[in-house]
């Protein structure tokens, strides 16, 4: 999947840039140094640590701790609740925490561009390759948003009257009240909500199907 694919990416660029990358600029002889690294870095020579804690590494490392929190909250078990943590880590499962996470990938993103932008060997912008990862994403959305804005303008929306049941209602009185005032129609039946309400939701419309011309529609949200 692409989850899979960002994470195993993600392991062998981080991978590579501390087992490799880093190593190789502090331990690198000091006549390489003063020639291709002074002009980066200045007269001290970093040490590891020091290259870690600059912006480059330190953005880096942000956006994999925000990119890990997002992934774990969208995986289906903490996104259908099916984790029971004590409180108040309870708040951690559920749809709401899968969709608060997930915006925090507005903030990868900005730390994705400074990221690229404060490049410890590569200076000129038309050198650097973060801007080609971040154009074309860009570009689509914004066509997106306004390919929808001309079209709100074009097409009118016709209202239509929902009845929302709340609690537990007596459902067959409700199913043969809508049978009633709806006869030979089609009702669409919306559910998003505990499994074992919409085993009895599932079978009322069939046994209503059954009974009768009208026709209920069962529909499940799985978040």
């Amino acid at each position: 999947t692409i989850a899979g694919a960002i994470v195993i990416g993600v392991i062998l660029h981080v991978g590579d840039h501390l087992a490799c990358d880093f190593p190789r600029l502090v331990t690198v002889s000091e006549a390489d140094y003063q020639k291709y690294l002074k002009g980066v870095f200045g007269h001290n020579r970093p040490s590891y640590i020091d290259i870690v804690k600059g912006i480059e590494g330190v953005t880096g490392i942000l956006m994999v701790v925000l990119m890990a929190i997002a992934f774990t909250l969208a995986t289906k078990w903490f996104r259908r609740n099916l984790i029971k943590l004590p409180k108040p880590f309870s708040r951690l499962t559920g749809f709401n925490a899968f969709w608060y996470s997930h915006h925090l990938f507005v903030i990868v993103y900005v730390l994705l561009i400074i990221h690229g932008v404060k490049m410890y060997l590569v200076r000129k912008w038309h050198s650097q390759t973060t801007w080609m990862y971040l154009a074309v994403p860009i570009l689509l959305y914004a066509s997106e948003r306004t390919l929808r804005l001309f079209r709100s303008g074009l097409y009118t929306v016709r209202l239509i009257k929902v009845r929302t049941h709340f609690a537990r209602p007596n459902w067959k009185k409700v199913f043969s009240k809508m049978c009633s005032k709806h006869y030979s129609g089609r009702i669409g039946v919306f559910y998003c909500g505990a499994p074992v309400l919409a085993k009895e939701l599932n079978k009322l419309c069939f046994e209503f199907n059954e009974k009768g011309p009208t026709k209920f529609e069962f529909h499940k949200e799985h978040f």
